[in-house]
């Protein structure tokens, strides 16, 4: 069984070590900064792989004009849409919700391969609205598609290192925003996704939300992507917390923490520089 050392046996230890009392509330606020310091900065550095978590996104299949998907579910036969306003009217009300879905009239000249985005949350009306006003011409009876091709990952999801997805010789491919937005802009397949991009958090400019993934094509049907990220740390060490760090390489924090708090508290510069070394060679 690992010895599993937890904070407070770091604290402790550092602590000693500068010759700080540990029943110093102070004191041990200033060790408590300096020993999280060094774990976030040890953590930002690399792709650790401890710091690697799995999840599963399953793409949801588009809507067309009347027609059934993969989860029986059967889109409203038509939709009514206006020039330069953000209201749709769909034939009847749809069985499930609509919100973030790609919109898009195929066949439309006046603005051709336009996309657009549901912004309503209710799932029982017929009524919804677009991200900003439409750019085709008005018609009471319009064909439609609806595609879902943003999905939040998960909240801890820090960086995101592999996209996996099923029965392709090739791997699904990480893009940059710009590529994708280049895919958008002319490319309106329907088919299995074959690239992705990080995109924004769900909330844009909040960093408690989710950040998401963008896919492309638009997906069709309902499709597996395994996906392998970094995990952003999930608190502040304290007490009893245990960092992601495996138990045999602990002692990092402490190297770490007295490198930065000799010079600082002590102003002994040698005794920092010998658990500098230390530091770098763990």
């Amino acid at each position: 069984v690992p010895a599993n050392l937890t904070y407070t046996d770091i604290q402790t230890r550092v602590a000693n070590a500068l010759r700080m009392p540990t029943t110093n509330t102070t004191e041990m606020t200033k060790v408590a900064g300096l020993i999280n310091a060094v774990y976030r900065d040890i953590c930002a550095k690399q792709d650790w792989w401890w710091l690697e978590k799995r999840a599963v996104i399953t793409t949801e299949p588009n809507l067309i004009a009347g027609a059934t998907n993969v989860f029986n579910v059967t889109a409203p036969a038509s939709v009514s849409v206006t020039v330069n306003s953000t209201a749709l009217t769909f034939s009847s009300a749809f069985a499930q919700g609509i919100l973030g879905r790609m919109f898009l009239v195929p066949g439309a000249s006046d603005d051709a391969l336009a996309a657009y985005r549901i912004v309503t949350t209710s799932t029982a009306s017929a009524s919804h609205q677009l991200d900003a006003i439409y750019t085709n011409a008005t018609s009471t009876a319009a064909s439609y598609q609806l595609y879902k091709d943003t999905y939040d990952l998960p909240s801890d999801c820090g960086k995101l290192l592999y996209v996996k997805r099923y029965g392709e010789g090739l791997p699904l491919r990480l893009i940059g925003k710009m590529e994708m937005a280049h895919w958008k802009i002319m490319d309106t397949r329907a088919w299995k996704p074959e690239v992705a991009t990080l995109l924004e958090f769900a909330t844009v400019g909040d960093p408690t939300t989710a950040r998401q993934l963008v896919v492309h094509p638009y997906p069709d049907k309902a499709y597996r992507l395994e996906i392998l990220y970094k995990q952003n740390l999930n608190t502040e060490l304290a007490t009893t917390t245990q960092p992601f760090i495996p138990d045999d390489y602990r002692e990092v924090l402490t190297y770490g923490a007295l490198a930065r708090g000799y010079p600082i508290f002590l102003n002994d510069l040698e005794r920092g520089e010998h658990f500098k070394g230390l530091f770098n060679d763990v």
